[in-house]
């Protein structure tokens, strides 16, 4: 059986940037400590049909549990209720849900279509399908023609839609971080608010990213700070499988400097630590009592705190809504895609232009300013 890709999708990719660019292999000893960050060991729970399929095949339960890690949770959590009702279907029809028929496929994912859901619904539905390994006249589920032409016909009726059709301008988040200096008179709340928001933008990060780092192994350079990973990235995969992101100094201006923000965090915090023994845990621990690690949310919470401080309307744009506004800033600014799509971990330019490039609202009518200059 094939199972190369699981998610049934195998497009041709460009631009895929090297694994080495974030700090890898940096000479200054980190000061955490040398012990690699605990990694979060991968459960699948769910999707047994999966499981239950591979063993059916003859695949050992050793090898079924290493396929099933393949899965990431957010991925097996998106397949988990197609695949149920891939077995309903199969069960009110009387269809072997392991070998259909094309026929039976499509009308499968036409009930969903039916669901009004949208394309990505119906396309993550087709990708649980090729999970289950299910192949048809010698093509897996996902790639077999009739369904591509099926999800192209499901496309003109419904087309994808990107959340976002325009972005806020990074200018006013800026000067508002540019006014929470200097760093030594600000509370432990401010810090970790304009720390929060710097790495997002110099990264082109996701909550997801900020909340895997840890301190344990930290390593701090004469311009930049190296900062583990304590799990794999949502964009993650063997060809791009970052360990640690690199944070680089900004001699020009201090006040928007990542890396002494994150020197003052970590002394501010250090005390907390201590007291909680959290040294060899998250980076991000909460600015109140009983300073625990935070969840997601909470870095998302704070995201949402600094765009509202600095007037960015949070009843439209959300936390994710900092990575398309870094991205639209940086190719506003000309730098180039393939440089766009290394530091984000995008493997498609196309996934740039649909989901991240976007129109940037400045608040101003730059006409009505130039005529009235």
């Amino acid at each position: 059986m094939d199972f190369a890709a699981l998610d049934g999708h195998s497009p041709p990719v460009a631009g895929r940037s090297p694994s080495s660019d974030h700090g890898e292999g940096c000479a200054d000893a980190p000061i955490y400590g040398r012990t690699s960050p605990a990694i979060e060991t991968h459960e699948s729970h769910g999707v047994p049909s999966i499981r239950e399929s591979l063993r059916e095949q003859g695949v050992s339960a050793e090898g079924a549990e290493i396929i099933m890690a393949s899965w990431k949770p957010g991925t097996e959590k998106q397949y988990k209720p197609h695949i149920r009702r891939w077995a309903q279907f199969c069960h009110r029809r009387d269809i072997d849900p392991v070998n259909p028929t094309a026929p039976e496929i499509i009308n499968f994912l036409t009930e969903t279509f039916h669901r009004n859901v949208g394309y990505d619904s119906i396309n993550t539905a087709r990708g649980a399908l090729s999970s289950l390994g299910i192949v048809v006249n010698g093509c897996r589920a996902g790639v077999h023609p009739l369904v591509i032409r099926f999800m192209r016909g499901v496309f003109n009726l419904r087309p994808t839609k990107p959340r976002y059709t325009e972005t806020w301008d990074v200018k006013p988040v800026l000067q508002k971080l540019r006014t929470m200096y200097p760093l030594k008179s600000l509370s432990l709340k401010e810090v970790t608010l304009k720390l929060v928001m710097l790495m997002a933008l110099t990264q082109a990060a996701r909550v997801q990213t900020l909340h895997l780092l840890v301190l344990n192994g930290i390593t701090i350079g004469d311009d930049f700070i190296s900062v583990p990973l304590g799990g794999i990235l949502k964009q993650g995969r063997p060809s791009y499988n970052i360990r640690r992101i690199k944070f680089q100094a900004y001699p020009k201006d201090a006040s928007l400097c990542v890396c002494e923000t994150l020197k003052c965090y970590i002394k501010a915090t250090q005390e907390h630590r201590q007291i909680t023994q959290l040294n060899d845990i998250k980076l991000f621990i909460s600015f109140i009592k009983p300073h625990k690690a935070v969840s997601k949310d909470t870095i998302a919470r704070w995201l949402r705190t600094m765009l509202n401080m600095s007037g960015v309307n949070t009843n439209t744009f959300t936390a994710g809504s900092v990575r398309p506004a870094a991205a639209s800033k940086a190719k506003a600014m000309a730098v180039p895609i393939e440089c766009i799509m290394a530091k984000a971990g995008w493997s498609r330019e196309t996934t740039f232009a649909t989901y991240y490039d976007k129109h940037i609202v400045t608040g101003t009518d730059a006409f009505q300013e130039a005529v009235l200059e």
